[in-house]
């Protein structure tokens, strides 16, 4: 069983529709579940050392952009 540990709510940049970003967590995985309020959602699960490798490239995309 997956717990939640965030969700964000934000406004896409490039269609203005307002979304959300979910994250659950258990022992072994991580999943990240993308949505825009008005279309349906993306959700994809994936082993945390994969996860820490999605952390560093957003902080670098986030410290370089």
């Amino acid at each position: 069983m997956m717990q939640e540990s965030t969700t964000i709510t934000f406004q896409d940049a490039e269609t203005s529709e307002e979304a959300v970003a979910i994250v659950r967590y258990n022992q072994k995985n991580v999943a990240i579940c993308l949505s825009h309020k008005s279309d349906g959602d993306m959700e994809v699960v994936m082993a945390k050392a994969d996860a820490q490798k999605l952390i560093e490239a957003l902080k670098k995309a986030v410290t370089e952009g």
